[in-house]
Order: structure tokens, then sequence, then C-alpha cells
């Protein structure tokens, strides 16, 4: 019989490549949708999010299979070896393991998100002039591309989707066959790149993101 590690080592080695692709598509498109209300709810506006003219916040993708590689999940990613040495050095009650090992993996979660943000922002305003989105009326900004506050949302937000969501999408995903997923990976990353190319040229030429709503 399989061990539990053996079957997250399976589950590692399918999530390359192609299943990876349609996972961030799917995580592209819930940021999307998830921008999307909260705008309408809190703004009453519906606003084209994200730069692509399809509706996926790419962020979200880039930010959540990026995470992954580097850490993994909370419960059985990279951080949890090197929590388990801490403990062997200074015993601790699992209540307090736990919350030790979440607080560490929402530090991760928190900065590797804001970095993308910045340097996201900074290539598009540098370079076309155009502000992909202004935090500069939260408290603790800079330069209006990241700031405190959505820095926190990032590491809530991520801890709880890695945490809750990430394992029954993972699942979800493996179930497709394995040439499948490759047709339907392959298709993604050609109208991805189609409609990126597109966007970078209409911003070229006219001098602002292309909006359709």
């Amino acid at each position: 019989m399989q061990t539990e590690k053996s079957l997250r080592n399976i589950a590692d080695r399918k999530l390359k490549g192609s299943y990876l692709v349609i996972l961030f598509v799917i995580i592209s498109f819930l940021g999307w949708c998830g921008e999307t209300i909260y705008f309408v709810l809190h703004w009453h506006d519906l606003t084209d999010r994200g730069f692509l003219t399809l509706p996926l916040c790419t962020i979200y993708g880039f930010c959540i299979i990026a995470i992954y590689l580097i850490i993994g999940t909370p419960r059985g990613g990279r951080l949890n070896p090197l929590f388990d040495r801490a403990k062997n050095l200074a015993p601790l009650p699992r209540a307090f393991s736990y919350v030790g090992l979440y607080a560490l993996y929402f530090v991760f979660a928190a900065f590797i998100p804001t970095i993308a943000e910045f340097f996201t922002a900074l290539f598009f305003d540098k370079v076309f002039g155009v502000m992909l989105w202004d935090y500069s009326y939260h408290t603790f900004d800079l330069f209006g591309y990241v700031c405190l506050e959505m820095t926190v949302l990032w590491g809530v937000l991520i801890t709880f989707a890695m945490a809750v969501i990430w394992p029954l999408l993972e699942s979800l995903v493996l179930r497709i066959p394995s040439k499948a997923a490759k047709r339907v990976a392959a298709a993604c990353v050609l109208f991805i790149f189609a409609d990126l190319i597109f966007n970078f040229l209409y911003l070229l030429v006219k001098k602002r993101r292309l909006v359709l709503f």
C-alpha cells in the first residue's frame, strides 16, 4: 500500500507542465471573478479587470503557481522539514507548531505576491507610462505600486487558498487524462500568448490599456 508521502510525490510529478498551466488559467480566472465582484459590491462599478482581453487576472495565477513551486502547500510543502528540525531543537505543543508553521507560510505568501506586484507595476509605469493599479490612496504605500494593506491581504488569501482551495483544484485537474491535459494546456498557452501580444501592441499604439467595459 502506498504511503501518503509517496502519493504526494506522485501528485507533485503529475502537476508539472500541462497540469500547472491548467491550474494557472483556473486561478487567474477565479482572481478575475473575485476582483470583478469586489468592485461591483464595494465601488458599485463593473470594471474590466486585468491586462488581458480574456477574463484572466494572471498575477493571481503567477503568484499561486510560484508559491507552489517555491514552498508548496502549508501541509505538505518545503517548510515542513525546516519546521520539524526546529521542533526537535525546541519541542513545542502541537497547537503552537501549527501556528508557527502557518505564520511562516503567511510571510512567504504575503511577500512573494508583493514583490511580483511591485516589479509588474514598475515595469508598466516606467516602460509604458501606465498604472495598472494605484495604491497611493492607501496608508503605507510605496510609489502606489504596493501597500501594507494589500501585502497582508495577499498573505491571508493565499494561505487560505493553498490550504483549502488548492487541494480541491488539484484533485479535479488530476482527473484529466494526460493527453487531454497537454492539448488543453497548449490551447491555453496559445490564446494567452496571442492575447498578450495584442494588448502590448495596443498599449504601444494607443498609450493606454484596452478596457472592454
